[in-house]
């Protein structure tokens, strides 16, 4: 995912979609026929994956305005 778009997002709304993902995966986890089988999942590592991008966006936004 393009960086630069992402750095137009609000952090708010970055926020909220990190909050509503993580609900999805713990939803996923507990729902899961078995302990294992939502990690062969596409739409489980979908959502995971972008958790860890909206991450990484809130972590370079965080080490940049500690840089100015």
């Amino acid at each position: 995912m393009n960086e630069k778009l992402l750095d137009r997002v609000s952090v708010e709304k970055i926020d909220a979609l990190v909050d509503a993902l993580s609900e999805v995966i713990s939803s996923m986890r507990i729902t899961a026929e078995n302990s294992y089988s939502c990690y062969r999942n596409e739409a489980y590592w979908a959502c995971y994956s972008l958790r860890n991008m909206m991450f990484t966006s809130l972590r370079r936004r965080e080490e940049k305005s500690a840089g100015e």
